[in-house]
């Protein structure tokens, strides 16, 4: 087994709060830095060059997605700390020309996979794009050939991550055989934190209790990180947008999204969002 975690959701899902309770997590004494969260992003270019020992801006998609496994296999052995090593990624689980995962399984430990309802995640999108265009983020969110980053021509540090639309994103990681995979509902994350966090770190076999758990996330509550972010700034603050930690609410989309919207998403993702109780059988929104 592997020492990889990683932590994938479809973007605006959690991924980032779950991430800084990590750090309040490992590192227990010491105040919550933006700045410097303990995991990893899968897409980071100048640390996929830095492996590699040569420049990524001409490989295409498909040779990128050939060396990725590799890269993070050598992540993975040079790894010195006690703990896992943590890595965020957007993408949907994927697999390369070849036919094999990109995410190795003979590196990896466990996936943490984060799932929010996607009406709200429209909301949280159009948001972090600096705008309230929601049927756009509607457009995204029902895209097969959704990416990031969205403009090829200016890549923010990152490599080309294919995220697909949200249905085929939570298939994908949910129903993964490869890696042991925990789902983890945002919605639940925020009505029983004490216990959602917990059952998630007793899965990873963290050495950590309840107690360190609530400390954990007293740190990483919204007023908190909304007052780190507003002091220091942060590195992921969307390119538009304002900020990047706004209210995490649950059914925001109710008071903000048209009819014509939740239509369209719903028809587009009504399987997975009765599967995963958004929608009850009959069509009705949860």
């Amino acid at each position: 087994m592997g020492n990889i975690v990683w932590i994938s959701s479809f973007p605006r899902s959690g991924n980032t709060w779950f991430r800084c309770f990590l750090a309040g997590l490992l590192q227990p004494n010491l105040e919550l830095d933006l700045a410097d969260l303990p995991s990893l992003h899968c897409a980071n270019r100048q640390l996929i060059e830095q492996s590699l020992c040569f420049s990524t801006g001409d490989l295409t998609v498909d040779e990128l997605n050939k060396v990725r496994p590799g890269v993070y296999r050598h992540w993975s052995e040079t790894w010195e700390a006690s703990s896992p090593l943590f890595i965020k990624t957007h993408d949907c689980y994927t697999s390369q020309p070849q036919g094999l995962p990109i995410f190795p399984a003979d590196a990896s430990r466990a996936v943490v996979y984060i799932i929010r309802n996607p009406l709200d995640v429209c909301v949280s999108y159009a948001k972090f794009w600096g705008n309230s265009d929601y049927d756009t983020a509607a457009d995204y969110i029902c895209d097969p050939e959704h990416s990031h980053p969205l403009d090829q021509n200016n890549l923010f540090g990152q490599l080309y991550q294919h995220i697909s639309d949200w249905s085929h994103h939570v298939k994908s990681w949910s129903s993964n055989q490869d890696i042991p995979t925990k789902v983890v509902r945002y919605e639940d994350m925020k009505m029983k934190p004490a216990h959602v966090f917990l059952d998630i770190v007793q899965f990873l076999e963290l050495p950590y209790g309840e107690q360190e758990v609530k400390s954990s996330l007293a740190k990483c509550d919204f007023a908190n990180l909304q007052k780190r972010e507003s002091q220091s700034g942060f590195k992921d603050r969307p390119y538009k947008g304002s900020q990047f930690f706004r209210q995490g609410e649950i059914n925001s989309w109710r008071k903000t999204l048209e009819p014509h919207t939740v239509n369209r998403i719903v028809n587009c993702h009504a399987e997975e969002m009765i599967k995963h109780g958004y929608l009850a059988k009959d069509g009705t929104l949860v």
